[in-house]
């Protein structure tokens, strides 16, 4: 095994799925020991302990520049976004020696760029951190789960037959689980979203009107096709066991924009009508055999500034209760997700979330302003009244939604 690859032997547990907090080694005592006040005073001190030396190699791998997490990992002043990530990764650590230290290393590697001397250099640092925090957020996911006893843990194992590497491989008793995380540059995206009116979540004839793509958002499909293929090679041939084929993908509130890509009937990546086609062949991705759409970008990118309060108090968890769910797109042929693997996720089949305007494909968006939309309703209705004679009126605008929307 090359040395850039980790593997551990899981302990114990039943095939059930379900996230269950993994037990330092001195809790090995039983549930008695538990509620022992001694037991968790030494508790507290070994998850401190852990924690400062995880922000202490980072501090130490990035001799003192300023970092991306320096102020969120700086000595005797760590954050609760700081805290959160640690514990995150001490989990990872916990499970699979030596993966936690790597992610450090990896996040330390993440230069920082001031915007006021490169506001191009600052965009692209600060995406490919937020992709990194995905990959901790997920890889926590899986190795804090109750898998079936025997399963083991690959950190970027390598396919043999491609070279190419996942970011995950879980591998039961029964079945290997191979998954692959991905977040898109997202900074000029949004930023275009926000100053256009329009907005074409798929491909298709509207785009082929005249004027149209003027003033317009343009789909996120090549985005995808680029990480399905990337999924695709990581995953084919990998080996001869029965596996599964995951690629989970970090995006924002405006989940549609992804279900249209992938699973517009008409148009749709993982749908028998797929605009890509090789020799007018869809191009399968038969190695993936769905799509995971966390929505979870913007908790991780406020959480990281920490300009907003973010909608979960800890941004490394996926945490079902009272958040919105999360996607599980299948590809052609292929059915629901596994009921454990999706319950670790939050993810509900498409056709089940697909009512909320939120998640459904589209084949249009128009975004209407609604503080100019009244604005403007009040200059009409006082432009109206004073020509009938009317020198002062109350008007009341309600307020209504910022999209109005067209489904497939």
């Amino acid at each position: 095994m090359p040395d850039d690859e980790f593997a551990i032997a899981a302990t114990g547990g039943a095939a059930t799925g379900t996230p269950e907090p993994l037990r330092d080694a001195s809790e090995e005592g039983g549930d008695a020991a538990l509620s022992s006040p001694a037991h968790a005073q030494k508790e507290v001190s070994l998850v401190t302990d852990v924690h400062e030396r995880l922000a202490e190699t980072y501090r130490r791998l990035t001799g003192g520049r300023r970092t991306w997490l320096s102020v969120h990992l700086a000595e005797d002043a760590v954050t609760p976004f700081g805290s959160s990530l640690l514990e995150a990764i001490k989990v990872i650590e916990g499970r699979l020696s030596g993966a936690g230290e790597r992610f450090i290393a990896e996040l330390a590697d993440i230069r920082y760029m001031p915007a006021s001397d490169n506001r191009a250099g600052w965009k692209a640092g600060f995406e490919q951190l937020v992709q990194k925090l995905g990959e901790v957020l997920v890889a926590r996911t899986l190795f804090e789960a109750d898998w079936p006893e025997g399963t083991t843990f690959t950190l970027e194992p390598t396919n043999p037959n491609t070279g190419a590497r996942p970011e995950v491989l879980v591998d039961t008793p029964e079945r290997q689980w191979l998954f692959e995380v991905k977040c898109p540059a997202f900074i000029d995206y949004q930023d275009r979203r926000d100053a256009n009116p329009r907005q074409l979540p798929v491909r298709g004839p509207l785009g082929e009107l005249p004027g149209m793509l003027e003033g317009t958002t343009l789909p996120r499909d090549n985005v995808l096709k680029d990480f399905l293929a990337s999924a695709e090679r990581k995953f084919h041939s990998f080996s001869t066991k029965d596996r599964t084929g995951v690629l989970v993908v970090v995006w924002d509130a405006h989940i549609f924009e992804a279900t249209s890509a992938l699973s517009h009937s008409q148009a749709g990546l993982l749908k028998e009508r797929s605009w890509h086609r090789r020799n007018g062949v869809r191009v399968p991705y038969a190695a993936v055999d769905g799509v995971i759409l966390l929505n979870h970008l913007e908790v991780i990118k406020v959480s990281a500034q920490e300009m907003f309060e973010a909608r979960q108090e800890d941004p490394f968890r996926i945490v079902p209760a009272g958040q919105p769910p999360n996607v599980w797109c299948p590809n052609l042929g292929g059915g629901d997700l596994d009921a454990g693997v999706a319950a670790l996720f939050n993810a509900r089949p498409l056709d089940e979330v697909s009512v909320a305007a939120d998640y459904s494909p589209k084949d249009f968006v128009m975004w209407i302003d609604v503080e100019a939309a009244a604005r403007a309703h009040r200059r009409g209705a006082m432009r109206r009244r004073l020509l009938r004679g009317v020198s002062e009126t109350a008007i009341s605008v309600s307020r209504r939604p910022t999209s109005v929307t067209k489904t497939a």
